[in-house]
């Protein structure tokens, strides 16, 4: 009976998986045809690579923000068309635990630091941690931000002319 359970949950998260991607996709779809701006079939294609991309998971206590994560083509910036999916969550420990676990986890997934590790400072807010890979031949970039409500935004960042993102 044990080895059926682990089928079954095994089963259930690969079906919630398949309906994330599935309404992220649909999402995408929406958002870039809606203002005719991204070049739709491109942007519609890669916005859905970049909503797939693995991103290190939250650390562990984190808890997601109920409704704010999601994928969108941002066209308002001049030339550049951003594909940018969007993870949000809070977590209630010390700063230094989620800088750890991205500094660890991020290398391990495949993603190179841009710039050096954040240092807490007492009193103000951490630095934002980025990182960069290439995504089917294309510069992605992975930011982790913070805000002084204990919500951290994790982001999966492209261009979609192929343009390497800064931080």
């Amino acid at each position: 009976m044990r080895g059926r359970t682990k089928v079954l949950v095994g089963a259930a998260c690969a079906v919630a998986f398949a309906l994330v991607g599935g309404l992220l996709y649909g999402a995408a779809t929406l958002l870039i045809g809606a203002d005719g701006q991204c070049d739709e079939p491109r942007g519609v294609e890669r916005l859905a690579q970049v909503s797939a991309i693995a991103v290190p998971s939250a650390p562990a206590g984190a808890a997601p923000v109920p409704g704010a994560s999601g994928a969108e083509c941002m066209d308002d910036s001049g030339t550049e068309v951003w594909l940018v999916a969007n993870t949000y969550y809070t977590y209630d420990g010390d700063p230094n635990k989620v800088i750890d676990h991205y500094w660890a986890a991020a290398p391990a997934a495949g993603w190179k630091a841009t710039g050096s590790r954040p240092k807490i400072t007492p009193g103000s807010l951490p630095k934002d941690m980025c990182f960069h890979k290439e995504v089917d031949g294309k510069p992605t970039l992975l930011s982790v931000l913070y805000s002084a409500d204990k919500e951290y935004f994790v982001s999966v960042n492209a261009i979609l002319d192929g343009s390497r993102p800064d931080c």
